[in-house]
């Protein structure tokens, strides 16, 4: 290392990368994922590849990460990543199919498992992941009762099976019938509330499953023994979901016959299932009433649909759709909360409903321009269902709400009130007092480079660099041409000895005004202080933070002309006719990366 110093370069850089360093932000970053805060183990383990992104491990870890915060793209980029650089890298392959899984890339979650296995046939992760992207590639089987909601509905409006809720072990198995309907039949065999299940869902009774097999039996018997009646009618009753309940005890001769209520129990519910039958078709007609903007056709629809289902959330929830359409906010406001009444006396609370009628709220507020209640509605959404497009509708109604805000705050005239106030305090040496004033004169004026550069000074005098070079850079967004800006900025970063940086902004103002005293004057004092100054090593390490620092080491070019200082320090001067090399160089230098031989390297 030292035979490298008196030669002008430190060898520590000559890897152009920093293993350490990136072991350590690693080695953070892992902590930080035992914690599960993902984001800061994210942030540690970019840091790290941008400190060595030749280590896969690097790039599998903050696919786990992005996983773990369901950023799925971001969680299969980085996965590719990481068997780009190692093929054989058998958990790559698992991070990769984890991701284009969700995000229903099942054909190409198919071919990663695959690929996975051929490097470790036994693996039982990857075996799973192949077996769910298949099965995901398949239709869902369907139910012959309806959608799930319905046949929950049923269930619940049952005095009967309403009880049954009351049991976990009821619920576990009603949820594996509805992952695969067929497990009903096998339930009906083992667990006789599921008799009395399928006779909601369906509507068949008990004594009508009994006389259906009664007469398959009866039909069989007279097919085999002799005519006498019409074979074909004895199919028309069999079972046709699953085998004949052979094992079902038979009628009592003695049990009490039926009441009328009970026997009219089945017609009861078909009346219903037509209800709902006829309720949905409206809702479709109001739909495409609504699609073509006949809002007075599609309210009356869906007024026939609550007439027919009035304890039915979607169909309110339509009707404040063409209300919104219509302007008419009162009654958007009304529907969403009888839609909101409704849903909330159903069980199971179907929270999705509840969350988009508090949505729908939150949108119909923004039209009114009432940016307060809308957050407040669309928080109440997201505490019901997490949903990426009420995140996002909220965003941008905080940020509407911001910026309302600042407008009606926008007040020139107070804002110079306040600058003038803030400059006597600067010129008093009251430097926090003064920063309090530019705070609030840019409150009532943002759009000021003035007085983010006097904030600037300020807080540089408080030795507040990090928010000073802010500022300053705030006030250049504004205003470019600001060439005292570039002039502190470069004393700022004169001041931190990052002296490359320095020398950048002097030039950037030197370009604006080429006789500019503080600028010219800041660019020769730094430029004596990257000659003149010894080594330092902490200066070095420090400049390979920069982004630009690290792309100049990583060029090709500049790695060659690197190796050949290395070996023959005088090299340099040849490279140096080059201008792209010359400039790189140059900036290594200020950066502190090389040394200074004298008559080795000249000055700019």
């Amino acid at each position: 290392s030292d035979v490298y110093k008196r030669q002008g370069i430190n060898a520590e850089y000559m890897g152009y990368m920093d293993k350490e360093k990136a072991k350590q932000a690693a080695a953070i970053a892992k902590d930080a994922f035992a914690k599960k805060d993902y984001a800061t183990a994210i942030q540690k383990y970019s840091e790290a590849i941008s400190f060595d992104s030749t280590d896969h491990l690097f790039f599998s870890n903050r696919s786990a990460c992005y996983a773990s915060l369901e950023q799925y793209q971001d969680a299969l980029d980085d996965a590719k990543k990481c068997v780009e650089i190692k093929p054989d890298f058998v958990r790559g392959y698992g991070r990769k199919g984890l991701a284009e899984f969700y995000l229903k890339k099942y054909e190409d979650a198919i071919g990663t498992y695959t690929q996975g296995l051929k490097l470790d046939p036994a693996n039982e992760q990857f075996k799973e992941g192949l077996e769910k992207a298949k099965n995901a590639l398949q239709p869902p089987p369907q139910s012959p009762f309806g959608s799930q909601q319905e046949i929950l509905q049923k269930l619940l409006s049952d005095p009967v099976t309403k009880e049954y809720f009351k049991d976990p072990d009821f619920i576990q198995k009603l949820k594996l019938c509805q992952t695969n309907p067929q497990m009903l039949f096998q339930l009906m065999n083992s667990d006789p509330r599921f008799m009395k299940v399928f006779q909601v869902m369906s509507g068949i009774s008990m004594e009508d499953l009994q006389n259906a097999a009664k007469e398959a039996k009866e039909s069989k018997h007279q097919h085999e023994h002799g005519p006498g009646c019409e074979h074909e009618h004895g199919h028309e009753h069999g079972h046709e979901h699953g085998e004949p309940m052979h094992d079902e005890p038979s009628k009592p001769k003695d049990e009490p016959m039926s009441s009328p209520e009970e026997q009219k129990a089945p017609k009861a519910e078909d009346e219903e299932t037509m209800k709902k039958r006829k309720a949905e078709e409206e809702k479709i007609k109001g739909n495409e009433a609504y699609k073509a903007k006949k809002f007075e056709e599609a309210q009356k629809f869906y007024d026939n649909a609550i007439a027919l289902i009035p304890k039915e959330p979607i169909y309110h929830l339509n009707k404040a759709s063409v209300y919104l359409e219509q302007k008419m906010f009162e009654d958007v406001l009304k529907e969403c909360d009888e839609a909101i009444k409704i849903a909330l006396e159903l069980m199971p609370r179907p929270l999705e409903k509840i969350a988009k009628a508090y949505a729908r709220k939150g949108n119909c507020y923004v039209q009114m321009n009432k940016l307060p209640e809308a957050l407040e509605m669309y928080d109440k959404s997201l505490l019901e269902m997490n949903d990426h497009s009420v995140r996002e509708a909220k965003k941008k109604v905080e940020l509407m709400k911001k910026n309302m805000e600042e407008q009606q705050y926008f007040n020139p005239e107070k804002a110079e009130e306040h600058r003038e106030a803030g400059n006597k305090l600067f010129r008093d040496g009251n430097y926090a007092a003064a920063i309090k004033e530019y705070d609030e004169a840019l409150r009532r004026n943002p759009k000021s480079a003035v007085l983010y550069f006097n904030r600037a000074l300020s807080l540089m005098k408080m030795l507040d660099h990090t928010r000073s070079l802010a500022d300053m850079q705030k006030c250049l967004d504004l205003d470019p041409t600001y060439v005292k800006a570039y002039a502190k900025r470069g004393n700022i970063y004169h001041f931190l000895k990052e002296y490359h940086k320095a020398l950048a902004e002097y030039d950037k103002g030197l370009k604006l005004e080429p006789g500019n005293e503080e600028c010219l004057e800041g660019k020769q004092k730094t430029q004596q202080a990257v000659y003149q100054s010894p080594p330092d090593e902490e200066r070095a390490k420090k400049a390979m933070d920069d982004p630009e620092i690290r792309a100049i080491l990583s060029d090709p070019r500049i790695q060659q002309v690197l190796k050949e200082v290395k070996e023959n320090p005088t090299a340099a001067v040849g490279a140096m006719s080059d201008p792209f090399i010359a400039q790189a160089l140059q900036k290594l230098i200020a950066a502190g990366i090389l040394g200074v031989k004298q008559k080795t390297f000249q000055p700019v």
